[in-house]
């Protein structure tokens, strides 16, 4: 067998790699490098020391020490950057595994290797731990059972497949909830309770049950199981967005899922997306493909036998011989097809699993029919677990080939599954997925419909309540009424507050989710849009940048501290369009002022503006290297304008809210006017933009910009 050392010795290539590694750190520091500085300086000021150190373990058992900024924020670990480029770390490797630092103070050597465990050490590589990793990947899309190490061997065999991993991480971690409850226990989908539970723990309760069901006392010639004291067999059931699908017309179907089976689990991407916009985190990917060779082992391990019960002639006893060679402990009691509508066969079969002496059962007949089956014959089967498991035995038995881990990572299986077996699986995906989709939209509209319903109800009943109570000594009803009324009230009050409760946090959630996702949207377009635009103008730059510095004295570029996101201060970059001593000469002119509202200052024919600087300002140039505040975070393509310090201190409540998000570039009023509309009407444009702002209003915008830009309407 070979081991996981030579793997990695003879299939990674960590020239190209780390030429990876060095290209995207020194990028990064180039981009990063003034919000870098500013953070030292800021951090070196306000705790006295900028840079803290935290301990890892490295290759061979090793000490690492990672730089980071004191003290906390979300740009805390920005300097593990330089930790990447020293060659300490790789851009995407092994899960990185703290140290204490007092315990490695004296000797790390000895320390290190006292706090390791057995199978720690028996894990190392040679690849170093990562700023990205497998692990949290896996955590994020339900796949955390999954062993990280054969991925990232996978990952660093080529420059082209470490890029390809480094890219499929970023975009499961940019599209994955961080918001979403992973710790429900339930969540609710189609009135079915979906169980959430992870894959240990469903394992861990099918073993239980196995033992515990094997500990009772087995008598060969007894009948009756509850003269035996025996429980009745644990029915448990995956459900894919298709089984919902089936769930919706097949009553029957429906009536087991939410009676007769034990326990119910999410399985596939549709179901965890569904999940996800109800504010609910499955914590795993349940489904029986990927539980089969875990229950295997653990089965092995525990001494207990399983039964295969499903698929074509002879797919059942293949997927049997593949498991026990890979598990030689392994136990089958017996294995079966899974045509058997006749009943005699049928009994027949039920008689051959409860004389194996199987403590599991796994029913490979497809949905809705194998958890039909277990539901009818529960009482009369003599196993402790009855699972449902679908096209199971095929995949085992190597009859149908299932999507590498790569796919299932960004939950795309069912393009591979769709490309196999177009003809049988295409009313399942092409017309079922979206029907699904659209069916779980309507379930949250109607529960926001019911929230809205049931704080109308508590809202009359309070107020009812309050005008009981404030009527005068004449008016009030007697005792005895008043009492049953509030009492009423209160007992209505009860039953509605869980419901209101889970309602407003389900939500809350999903704004949560919805904003974090629009952020992060919005933050990609801006970052690609300014770069794109910067290299794109950057000749027509040069050009502007010669002609302002032949005409007047001065620097080419102004700054000038506007305020930000929720007040906070940046240096806004322009082209200089006025003489050098605009700003002394600005409070003789504070008359001449024609803007309405008296806390923005415009003039049509302002004296301080050059020649160059009104052929820019027509043509919106001078706020052209404002794209570098936008790839530096300070700004966004599409926003409210960045107000004067000065003129923040004018403003109203109201007028306040435009400090909720970052200033833009371009907003709705410029493309409306520009300096044509009065100030109040400039706010309840930009205050319209951020309550409604989406990826779709900032690319009209920024199409509409064109035009205005063109037109110059407004613009002086």
């Amino acid at each position: 067998m070979t081991t996981q050392t030579h793997i990695t010795q003879t299939g990674i290539k960590p020239f190209s790699v780390r030429a990876i590694d060095i290209l995207v750190a020194v990028l990064l520091i180039a981009v990063a490098s003034p919000i870098l500085i500013l953070k030292y300086i800021y951090r070196r000021c306000r705790y006295g020391s900028a840079i803290e150190y935290v301990y890892i373990y490295g290759l061979d058992n090793t000490q690492i020490t990672l730089y980071q900024f004191t003290g906390e924020g979300i740009c805390c670990q920005w300097p593990h950057l330089l930790n990447l480029l020293k060659g300490d770390i790789s851009l995407l490797g092994t899960e990185q595994s703290y140290i204490f630092e007092e315990a490695s103070a004296h000797n790390p050597a000895s320390s290190l290797t006292h706090k390791l465990s057995t199978n720690q050490l028996s894990n190392l590589t040679e690849i170093k731990p990562g700023l990205l990793s497998f692990k949290l990947m896996h955590q994020q899309v339900g796949l955390s059972f999954e062993n990280q190490d054969n991925a990232i061997i996978n990952a660093h065999r080529s420059a082209l497949s470490y890029l390809l991993a480094i890219s499929r991480t970023l975009v499961i971690w940019l599209f994955s909830s961080h918001d979403a409850n992973k710790h429900t226990k339930t969540i609710p989908l189609f009135d079915i309770e979906l169980n959430n539970l992870s894959m240990s723990e469903l394992l861990t309760r099918i073993t239980s049950q196995a033992r515990q069901s094997r500990a009772l006392p087995m008598y060969k010639q007894a009948v009756d199981k509850q003269a035996m004291n025996k429980p009745a067999m644990a029915q448990y059931a995956f459900v894919n967005a298709d089984c919902m699908n089936i769930s919706i017309k097949n009553s029957q179907y429906r009536h087991c899922l939410q009676n007769a089976c034990d326990m119910v689990f999410a399985d596939g991407s549709g179901i965890r997306l569904a999940s996800l916009w109800k504010g609910l985190a499955p914590k795993d990917n349940l489904n029986g493909t990927d539980m089969f060779p875990l229950l295997c082992q653990q089965l092995a391990d525990n001494g207990l036998s399983l039964f295969l019960l499903g698929g074509e002639e002879g797919i059942a006893a293949s997927a049997a011989d593949k498991m026990q060679c890979r598990f030689p402990r392994l136990k089958v009691a017996g294995t079966h097809h899974g045509f058997i509508d006749d009943p005699k066969l049928n009994d027949a079969v039920i008689k051959q699993i409860n004389e194996s002496g199987a403590s599991v059962l796994l029913v490979a007949m497809g949905a809705p029919k194998q958890e039909l089956w277990l539901a009818k014959h529960k009482h009369r089967l003599d196993v402790a677990v009855g699972i449902g498991v679908g096209g199971l035995f095929d995949f085992y038995a190597e009859k149908v080939k299932r999507a590498p881990l790569w796919v299932r990572q960004i939950g795309m299986e069912w393009i591979c599954r769709l490309s196999e077996e177009p003809g049988r699986m295409w009313k399942r995906y092409i017309l079922g997925n979206p029907l699904f989709i659209y069916r779980v939209l309507k379930e949250i509209r109607r529960e926001r419909a019911q929230a809205v319903m049931t704080q109308k109800s508590i809202r009359k009943d309070s107020h009812k309540l309050n005008q009981s109570h404030s009527g005068n000594g004449a008016m009030i009803e007697p005792e005895c009424k008043t009492d049953t009324t509030a009492s009423d009230i209160s007992i209505a009050d009860l039953s509605n507050i869980e419901t209101k409760n889970l309602l407003a946090l389900t939500r809350c959630q999903r704004q949560r989710i919805s904003r974090r996702l629009g952020c992060g949207v919005k933050r990609i377009l801006d970052l690609f849009g300014a770069s794109f635009l910067l290299l794109l103008l950057l000749p027509a730059l040069m050009l502007v940048a010669l002609l302002i510095r032949i005409e007047s004295k001065g620097p080419v570029l102004f700054s000038q501290q506007r305020a930000g996101k929720n007040n906070t201060p940046f240096t806004m970059w322009k082209f200089r369009s006025m003489y050098q001593d605009a700003e002394q000469r600005l409070g003789k002119l504070q008359a001449d002022n024609e803007m309405q509202g008296g806390v923005l200052f415009k003039m049509k024919r302002d004296p301080r503006i050059t020649l160059v600087g009104k052929f820019i300002r027509k043509a919106s140039i001078d706020e052209l290297p404002q794209l570098w505040n936008v790839i530096c975070g300070e700004m966004s393509l599409v926003g409210p304008r960045p107000a004067l310090e000065s003129e923040v201190k004018q403003y109203s409540l109201k007028e306040r809210k435009r400090l909720a998000v970052k200033p833009g570039i371009t907003c709705i009023w410029q493309v409306s006017g520009r300096s044509d509309i009065p100030f109040d009407r400039q706010v309840e444009l930009d205050v319209d933009y951020i309550y409604q702002q989406s990826l779709l209003t900032d690319i009209w915008i920024l199409l509409k910009t064109i035009p205005a830009v063109l037109l110059a309407r407004g613009a002086y």
